[in-house]
């Protein structure tokens, strides 16, 4: 880094700062403040060692996630200074699919165009135009686009926190581990990456539709919620229509007393999956099943032709929804429990090694220390109805394990979160405090 970029990461850093330490949003209900500033730090840190990672490891820039769309976005911000008019319609997307900026623009990226393209939006066009916007006021430093995407994120995990604090009354740093500190989490939504602007859309869509139910309507919450679905939307589509079932499932049990919930979510995610089987069957070009299967072949593709070392033997899925249902099982395996120690080929998945073990310890505790007496079971099964889901999705479709490892992040906090929900963490922590009586004492 150059000095004046190091002035500006410090100066960003210390602004950071300050509005954790003043600004409301940030005080999160029985957390004291310094913790949240080192949930900041933490994040800060995993930034600085993701660029490290990308810079050491992943040697060919022009194919590292984090520099790659930053690269783009300078052809895209250079429009600025000679056809300021053709900027503006580049980042907004008004008008800009034509031959004029294929040629002038487009062409001159390496990543605006896929190499198959579908019916799906491509989620690169995303990350570039962020970058190309931060360019407006980063003078081009990397490290600057890096703070911005890290301080985003952290936005979007306090929001998650608020979100579910309310249910974890007298145990909120047992919530404030499953939203800052899962280690997956902590590293991949720190930088550059497509997945901070997800996490940041992912926490601010939720806590803005919480918001709207619970306290009442505001433009600035609708804003907030359009806000927060279109990030998602435009980065991970996957991820907001498997947010939509279980959503409409939690509004349903909502106005209907919290009665028989298992029963809802359940009829709501058939009556969704009938509606893709009829749109598939009526309109072929949007048969999800297709889409999906296209993406799984284009992923193994990219996995052969780079020779990707986590590679493991993908699902022989045919488009249609009882090849899906016969494979989800163990697609949910791959993504929740892999890689086992056999699947070792790389030292970065030794910590997702390591992270799955703590996610198998805590399913046994809640086997094994059951908390009697939930009142908590919507919110239970929106965790797990939401992170189940798409981890089987990501399973099916996603056959490089250091790719699953990073792609199902943004279900790991819900299903830690339902987990703890589940878990009798005082009647645990009664065991390992139990005094030995007299006798045994005395002998």
């Amino acid at each position: 880094m150059s000095f004046l970029e190091i002035i500006y990461v410090i100066l960003l850093i210390a602004l950071f700062s300050f509005l954790v330490l003043k600004v409301r949003f940030f005080k999160l209900p029985g957390i004291k403040r310094k913790y949240v500033l080192l949930a900041l730090y933490l994040k800060i840190i995993a930034g600085f060692g993701l660029t490290l990672l990308y810079t050491q490891y992943y040697t060919d820039r022009s194919e590292a996630d984090i520099f790659k769309y930053f690269d783009d976005s300078k052809i895209m911000h250079e429009a600025l200074k000679e056809q300021p008019a053709d900027y503006f319609q580049m980042l907004l997307g008004i008008n800009n699919d034509n031959s004029y900026f294929d040629e002038n623009y487009y062409t001159k990226m390496n990543h605006w165009y896929r190499e198959y393209e579908t019916v799906t939006y491509n989620d690169s066009h995303t990350i570039i135009r962020v970058n190309a916007f931060f360019r407006m006021f980063s003078f081009g430093f990397f490290q600057v686009h890096n703070l911005f995407m890290i301080f985003l994120a952290f936005l979007g995990l306090v929001a998650l926190f608020r979100v579910f604090h309310t249910y974890f009354k007298g145990r909120p740093y047992e919530l404030y581990f499953a939203v800052f500190l899962i280690p997956s989490l902590l590293f991949w939504s720190s930088g550059a990456l497509k997945e901070s602007i997800l996490i940041f859309g992912l926490g601010l869509f939720l806590y803005a539709i919480q918001q709207l139910i619970f306290i009442g309507f505001s433009i600035i919450r609708l804003l907030a919620a359009i806000l927060g679905g279109v990030l998602l939307f435009y980065t991970k589509m996957y991820v907001l229509a498997v947010f939509i079932p279980v959503l409409a499932a939690n509004l349903w049990v909502i106005f209907s007393n919290n009665k028989r919930a298992l029963l809802k979510y359940s009829l709501t995610l058939f009556f969704f999956i009938d509606i893709v089987v009829v749109l598939g069957y009526f309109f072929p070009e949007y048969n999800i099943f297709s889409l999906l299967v296209g993406k799984q072949h284009d992923f193994i593709g990219l996995a052969l032709h780079e020779q990707a070392g986590s590679f493991i033997k993908p699902f022989e899925l045919q488009a249609n929804f009882a090849s899906f249902a016969v494979f989800a099982p163990l697609a949910l395996i791959n993504t929740l429990f892999r890689p086992f120690f056999g699947d070792i080929s790389s030292p970065l998945l030794i910590l997702p090694l390591l992270e799955n073990i703590v996610l198998i310890l805590m399913i046994v505790l809640a086997i094994v220390f059951p908390l009697k007496g939930r009142k908590n079971n919507r919110i239970i099964y929106f965790c797990f109805f939401f992170s189940l889901l798409l981890f089987i999705l990501l399973g099916l479709t996603t056959p490089v394990l250091g790719a699953l490892v990073r792609y199902r992040i943004p279900g790991l906090p819900f299903f830690v979160i339902g987990l703890l929900m589940l878990i009798d963490t005082k009647r645990i922590l009664a065991i390992f405090q139990k005094k030995p009586n007299k006798s045994a004492s005395n002998d």
